[in-house]
């Protein structure tokens, strides 16, 4: 046996079902007395591709007959002694298991009783609850943009209120398979998501089966239900489908509340087709189909950027806005730290960071269109402006199926969906290099192969490799740019366009495209399966390329020279100690990797982390990486033990550069002003802070 395949049989211990979406004919064979009729030949013939499927009934006088797609068949009992048994019209559905159980009548072999089949009323052969749709029904509903998920809508049991959801179960725990294969992404892919499931054209599926309770045990992945689909066969007749749903914008009124006239093209169009037909007749079979969206938005954007008065450095907001204090006068009153405020909450602008001079000169937000309504941290709502976008992403699916003989049958399925959108980008910044504005593809792949062999009447042996891929790729045009080079912050990489947040964290008016990222994630199962068993692999994780590479943490021990300063603020500085300007270590230790100061609160010092694809936290002076997420250590109170602020330190010139947002300005300011500390003779000045140092009482 190759090493391969004892290989994939050794991983049976974590083996997990999957639903092919195969139907199986069962019943028993009687004569007209009621006896048992053992040794029955049962023949099971499809009429679209005259694929064969055979079985002899057993002792009992049961049959079995799996993996048969779905379609119209005919089913035929011959036995000794009795007239050959005919039922044509036979439907077979997905999931399906419908009984039919046969009365044969004594006579000779060479006569032959004709039967129209009717469908069962009763499901008798599983518990499960459930709705099918065929594809001639579902190509005459209304299903919005044509995506798959959408035909729950039309399921019983569903309810669409915050998502979809089966019998009041979680979305995300809806389980998808195509052909047997899981078409969502692995772990964070849910039923509903277009950019992370497998939103296939609507025309290339079969049927549709949504099971909402009952599911039956062989179906994993499914604790809120189950979306399963199957895809179209080609048969010995050609068939062929075009459609093209078409919305002219000149047509559509504005929305009520919409307040500026659309001057831009607004379209929506849903167009593709299928076709499918016979390579080798009874043999050899084809079916392909394509569907693309394209849709191009006009919309009234209203949103917020930083007034002129702020960009001058007025932060007074008609006399309401937050006070900022120098924090050059930051000194001792009776033993509490105190801070002047600026005269009419003006920042001179010969205080501004170098690098925030030239971020402004670069005009990088649009200009205000209204005075917006004015709030303590600065205006609302003061952006009004006509706003584009679009959504671009095409379906291709093809699919073989071939049988090599009564007992052999292979059938292999490609899907593809390829994203190329730019959505709604950022409104509020002008249209530079360093724009928001850029596509981010996304391809999806999805692959089925099921091959299918019946050794005798009683052994039936099929093999089905999935293959589920998804990558995501976004380069914005600021890369490789060195644009903290022009905008002079040293010792930065050239690679990304800095990110400039605000003091709650946030990107400021949505500053900075961020830098190139890309994810992989992937499944790979192979089933094997005879009477009783399944022999499967587990899926691989997902990937993350965007991880950046660092190098391994020194040992711990921290000095005791940790500096502190401006505590108990909104925008206090990170503290600094002994670690390299970048390292990692094992997302276990990372989490307790600072040490609080003397006397700070329990876990004030000590920031939260999450892991990351490859385990690690990545560990800077300024930052705590995990994840894609940053994470900065809170400051320790020092209202009521100033003591506990150190000699304060000159910040570096990059660490002056890269939080200058977070100086000397309220939340609504931060990004855009900064104090030259490092300019200044003498002695070295605190580090800055937003707010006082010490507050006794609210009113200081």
């Amino acid at each position: 046996m190759p090493p391969l395949l004892l290989l994939l049989l050794a991983c049976s211990a974590s083996a997990f079902a999957q639903t092919s979406g195969a139907a199986t004919v069962v019943g028993a064979v009687t004569d007209s007395t009621g006896a048992l009729v053992p040794n029955a030949k049962v023949t099971v013939r499809n009429l679209g591709t005259q694929f064969v499927s055979e079985g002899v009934t057993n002792a009992a006088g049961s049959y079995y007959i799996p993996n048969l797609a779905s379609g119209t068949y005919e089913l035929v009992v011959e036995a000794a002694g009795f007239k050959k048994y005919q039922e044509s019209g036979l439907i077979l559905r997905i999931n399906e298991q419908p009984r039919v159980n046969v009365v044969l009548e004594v006579g000779n072999v060479t006569e032959s009783i004709q039967v129209e089949a009717t469908t069962p009323l009763l499901t008798t052969e599983t518990a499960g609850n459930g709705q099918i749709l065929e594809s001639g029904l579902v190509q005459k509903l209304p299903v919005m943009q044509k995506f798959v998920h959408r035909v729950l809508l039309y399921m019983p049991g569903m309810t669409n209120i915050n998502g979809q959801h089966a019998n009041g179960q979680r979305q995300r725990a809806i389980g998808y398979s195509m052909d047997g294969v899981n078409g969502k992404e692995p772990a964070v892919g849910q039923v509903g998501d277009y950019q992370r499931t497998m939103i296939t054209s609507l025309d290339s599926i079969q049927e549709f089966k949504m099971w909402t309770s009952g599911t039956p045990a062989e179906f994993g992945h499914s604790g809120g239900g189950l979306l399963s689909v199957v895809f179209k066969s080609g048969t010995n007749e050609f068939h062929g489908s075009f459609e093209d749903r078409y919305t002219n914008g000149k047509l559509i009124h504005r929305a009520y509340l919409e307040q500026l006239p659309r001057e831009g093209d607004f379209v929506y169009q849903e167009w593709g087709g299928t076709a499918s037909g016979k390579i080798k007749r009874d043999k050899t079979f084809f079916f392909a189909g394509f569907q693309q969206h394209y849709e191009k938005l006009n919309e009234t954007f209203i949103g917020a950027v930083p007034s002129p008065q702020m960009l001058g450095g007025d932060f007074s907001f008609n006399g309401v806005g937050f006070p900022i204090y120098n924090p050059f006068t930051t000194r001792q009153e009776n033993g509490a730290w105190a801070r002047d405020p600026f005269p009419g909450n003006i920042v001179p602008q010969a205080m501004f960071d170098p690098v925030a001079r030239k971020l402004i000169g670069l005009k990088p937000w649009k200009a205000q269109t209204d005075p917006g309504v004015i709030s303590p941290s600065g205006p609302n709502n003061n952006l009004t402006i006509p706003a584009f976008g679009g959504y671009v992403f095409s379906r291709y699916d093809g699919k073989i199926d071939h049988q090599f003989s009564v007992k052999h049958k292979i059938f292999g399925r490609y899907s593809l969906i390829r994203h190329r959108s730019e959505e709604r980008p950022v409104r509020e910044l002008t249209d530079i290099v360093y724009g928001n504005v850029y596509i981010k593809p996304i391809d999806y792949s999805n692959i089925a192969i099921s091959d299918s062999y019946t050794f005798n009447p009683t052994t039936v042996n099929e093999i089905r490799l999935g293959f589920n891929r998804r990558v995501f790729t976004a380069t914005p045009e600021s890369y490789n740019q060195d644009w903290a080079g022009k905008l002079g912050i040293p010792n930065v990489g050239k690679e990304t366009f800095p990110e400039f947040r605000n003091s709650g964290g946030g990107m400021y008016y949505g500053l900075g495209p961020q830098g190139r990222s890309s994810q992989v994630a992937r499944t790979s199962p192979f089933r094997k399966t005879s009477p009783g068993s399944t022999t499967a692999i587990p899926s691989k994780p997902a990937t993350n390329s965007s991880a950046p590479a660092t190098t391994p943490c020194p040992p711990r021990n921290p000095p005791a020279n940790t500096a502190w300063a401006a505590p108990n603020t909104p925008s206090a500085p990170i503290p600094e100690t002994h670690l390299p300007p970048s390292c990692s270590e094992p997302w276990s230790k990372a989490s307790i990797r600072r040490t609080p100061p003397p006397g700070s609160p329990a876990g004030g010092s000590t920031p939260s982390t999450s892991r990351t694809p490859g385990g690690r936290c990545v560990i800077s002076p300024s930052k705590w990486a995990c994840g894609g997420r940053t994470n900065r250590p809170s400051a320790p109170s020092t209202a009521n033990n100033p003591s506990l602020i150190p000699t304060p330190r000159i910040p570096s010139p990059a660490a002056r550069a890269l939080s200058f947002m977070a100086r000397v300005a309220s939340p609504a300011a931060t990004s855009i002003t900064s104090s030259r500390a490092s300019a200044l003779p003498g002695p070295s000045p605190p580090r800055p802070s937003s707010a006082p140092v010490s507050a006794p009482s609210p009113s200081t």
